[in-house]
């Protein structure tokens, strides 16, 4: 009889041996390294059966949660980089407990001062933004804090690469921009995984400084001057103003986009095209056509994104 008893003792303790539970969970953010106000799912991985879960979440939302999984656990503002525990208590209907606990990091997230002057270098202003006129220097300065943080300048909605010639640049350095057309400038301060970021708006007077003209008559004949019958800027391929030739203009450097249409007397369209770089050399199919006045109607958008439309005549002289 007594080896009977042991033998069930030894069966039962083998039992509930068997169902002792196992705590174990993981977290979303497999780095465990988080910034204030980020929020992370995790998963409940334990063992055992018909168990009960009691979770606890140092300083997040929520403090606490019963169930196998909670929803997100959100970590509130913090000062440096403070380790939070989160934990799971696992309980058996035998009252058999497994606890896990494990740690995530919160890091501060940086704040930024961004400021600019359309002035004088170093003499900074708080402005949200600024007009300039071409080819005139903006200057930009950001400072992140804490300290110790990097910082990337960028173009607005580029974000792959650095156009200001630091890829970081040094947190308090002074940027010196001078941009052909309006620009949007965003500035990034990193620190420890965490960001922030601000923009500013640079935008310059393009349309009171580029001139976009046609000439009223040209001469096809071979000689290399007015050859083409073409829409001329006083702005080059490059985007600088420009002195060189037809009186300091030339063809379509501040046109983005242009259909140029030309017509005979009757109507009939005699030349059409879409290439601010192109014109017109007095042929139709390829044949020269008789000296006459022809009629243009010209529909464009300029780099800058400013749309425009002309009409006129043209003089053909042979």
């Amino acid at each position: 009889m007594k080896s009977i008893f042991l033998f069930a003792a030894l069966c039962f303790t083998q039992f509930v041996m068997a169902q002792a539970p196992n705590a174990n969970f993981t977290i979303s953010d497999e780095d465990l390294i988080l910034c204030e106000g980020d929020c992370i799912y995790v998963t409940n991985n334990s063992t055992g059966s018909d168990l009960t879960y009691l979770w606890s979440f140092q300083g997040a939302t929520p403090a606490t949660y019963v169930g196998q999984n909670p929803g997100p656990i959100c970590f509130p503002l913090t000062s440096g980089s403070t380790p939070y525990a989160i934990t799971l208590v696992a309980t058996n209907p035998q009252g058999v407990t497994s606890t896990l606990t494990q740690f995530v990091t919160v890091n501060q997230t940086p704040t930024m001062n961004l400021t600019l002057s359309d002035t004088t270098a170093g003499a900074y202003v708080v402005i949200n933004d600024t007009t300039i006129d071409m080819y005139q220097n903006a200057y930009l300065y950001a400072e992140g804090t804490p300290a110790g943080g990097n910082l990337y300048w960028y173009p607005s909605g580029v974000l792959s690469d650095s156009i200001l010639g630091c890829a970081p640049c040094v947190a308090g350095d002074s940027l010196t921009v001078n941009p052909f057309y309006t620009t949007n400038y965003v500035a990034t301060y990193t620190l420890n995984g965490c960001s922030v970021s601000d923009t500013v708006l640079v935008t310059v007077n393009f349309a009171t400084q580029v001139v976009i003209a046609l000439p009223n008559s040209f001469s096809p004949n071979g000689d290399g001057e007015n050859d083409y019958f073409r829409v001329l800027t006083n702005v080059d391929k490059d985007h600088n103003f420009t002195n060189n030739g037809n009186n300091g203009f030339e063809e379509g450097g501040a046109i983005a986009e242009l259909d140029l249409r030309i017509f005979n007397r009757y109507g009939q369209q005699v030349f059409r095209t879409t290439n601010p770089h192109e014109g017109w050399d007095g042929t139709f199919k390829g044949k020269p056509l008789n000296p006459a006045t022809y009629t243009y109607i010209l529909n464009f958008r300029t780099i800058d994104g400013r749309s425009g439309d002309r009409t006129g005549n043209v003089t053909l002289f042979r």
